[in-house]
């Protein structure tokens, strides 16, 4: 096969299309659904690592596909909400394009990407993008790399970014995000860091999906505890006070989300699980052992031993338990109209010295080509841009904005319970910008869920076999990928 050319599109050609972006509007329309909470449960990982994406539901079959809006001769400028407005304009001798758009989006947040879709077609008439929701994600993008059959923008989970683009899959952006006008200045340092690799960018976010505390404010108050907690001793007198005969204070499971629980408090406690190269694990640190010896604690103090994944959330539903942690795309299944308490959604507390939660991210990206087309990456960077300021519609699926702009627009503000979880975002921990990253996290999930289960006690020597294991996988990981992001052939 033709060796894929990563270049962009030159610079002067993209400038001249973005002079006239990024002004004000009329405000974005609601999503279609009938709440502003997150998509449901069905949306949580198969797996104990971000690879498989907490906003990737379970998926149907085939791949669902929107069209929408009609190509024009004229080019014609989208207006977007208080935080979007003008997503930009083609150059003139580009006209009737089409981009093809391919993201995981295949559960309940689909509708609402559609949506946007849609009204970015609307507003546009010389833009028409057409949306693929993907089952089997990555092994599409795979396919469709060795086969120069890639969308022309496609979503990537955060740590899969700097893995698809060794594989080829996707090419650099930064010409394209310098005349777009983007930078790192508005966006949390974390998430924008994910988007760089080998030091190119390859990506821009568009979310920020935390770990979010769930909590039954009616066990609370009849303990005498009158709101969420927000520091560990906040946080301790909380569990402390609703565990009594069948209630628990604070349920923990075995299974996922236990390693991202840890990956949290690993952090909080001022630990890493990596070097900042990603070339040294470093979770079998003092902060490690303290960070799974405080879980250990928490789960014999205030929850149920040896629960199965998803059993603190059937608890939670039934009333029965004070506080979860789990991803923010759970809020519809356990909050609202999902239980028949006063069940709501919270960012979660400080407990080590240090904040941070643990986070996915979804990033846009332009997919590798053989021959680009500078016409179709100049619409792709109108069609990002528009996403990226019109985000509060998509916050209203489940996400927080990754723009800070956007995040501080009265829009957003009006977006609950996504509002009061946002601020946990400027805190929000990734892994290393490395290809194959999440591969090294298996040995961790596993270590993790034996003492938490049990069949280990010795918290340090699990650790520290887990930290082996897992140095083997990224020297492994290296000599498969090489230093530096290759074309695929």
């Amino acid at each position: 096969m033709k060796k894929l050319l990563l270049t962009v599109v030159p610079v002067l050609v993209i400038l001249s299309m973005l002079l006239s972006a990024c002004g004000g509007g009329g405000q974005a329309t609601q999503a279609p659904a009938a709440t502003t909470a997150p998509a449901a449960a069905t949306e949580a990982p198969a797996a104990p690592t971000e690879a498989a994406a907490p906003t990737e539901a379970a998926a149907p079959t085939e791949a669902a596909t929107t069209e929408a809006g009609g190509a024009t001769p004229e080019a014609t400028a989208a207006t977007g909400g208080e935080t979007g407005g003008q997503a930009g304009t083609l150059p003139a001798e580009c006209a009737n394009v089409e981009l093809q758009y391919w993201n995981p989006f295949t559960g309940p947040d689909g509708p609402f990407m559609g949506q946007m879709v849609d009204e970015f077609n609307a507003a546009n008439p010389n833009i028409r993008v057409t949306m693929t929701s993907q089952a089997e994600y990555y092994t599409q993008l795979t396919t469709a790399a060795a086969a120069d059959t890639l969308p022309d923008v496609a979503i990537v989970h955060a740590d899969q970014v700097a893995t698809q683009a060794f594989r080829g899959v996707l090419r650099p952006i930064d010409e394209v995000v310098t005349a777009m006008g983007v930078s790192g200045d508005d966006y949390p340092e974390a998430v924008w860091a994910a988007g760089e690799v080998a030091g190119q960018r390859y990506a821009i976010p568009l979310d920020i999906h935390p770990m979010t505390m769930f909590v039954n404010m009616d066990l609370l108050e009849a303990a005498g505890i009158t709101a969420a907690p927000k520091t560990a001793e906040e946080f301790e007198a909380a569990a402390k006070a609703v565990t009594s005969g069948d209630n628990k204070g604070f349920l923990l499971t075995g299974g996922f989300p236990v390693q991202q629980i840890f990956q949290q408090m690993l952090h909080q406690f001022g630990g890493s699980e990596f070097n900042a190269e990603g070339t040294e694990v470093t979770w079998n640190s003092d902060a490690g052992v303290q960070a799974l010896q405080w879980m250990k604690d928490a789960q014999a103090a205030y929850s149920e031993p040896n629960l199965e994944v998803d059993a603190e959330l059937a608890a939670f539903k039934s009333g029965a338990a004070g506080m979860i942690w789990n991803g923010i795309w759970q809020t519809t299944n356990v909050t609202g109209e999902g239980v028949e308490f006063n069940g709501i959604a919270t960012a979660v507390p400080q407990i080590g010295p240090n904040a941070a939660v643990w986070a996915g991210s979804h990033q846009l990206t332009l997919p590798a080509k053989q021959s680009p087309d500078a016409c179709k990456d100049a619409a792709a960077a109108i069609f990002i841009k528009y996403l990226v300021d019109n985000s509060v519609t998509w916050a209203k699926a489940g996400q927080i904005p990754a723009s800070n702009t956007v995040r501080g627009s009265d829009e957003f503000k009006a977006v609950t319970p996504q509002v009061d979880i946002a601020p946990s975002v400027e805190n929000a921990i990734f892994p290393p910008s490395v290809p194959g990253i999440t591969d090294a996290f298996g040995p961790l999930g596993e270590a993790v869920g034996a003492i938490m289960n049990g069949t280990e006690t010795d918290i340090k020597a699990a650790l520290d076999n887990a930290a082996q294991r897992a140095t083997q996988i990224l020297e492994e990981n290296r000599a498969t990928y090489g230093d530096a992001p290759q074309p695929a052939q």
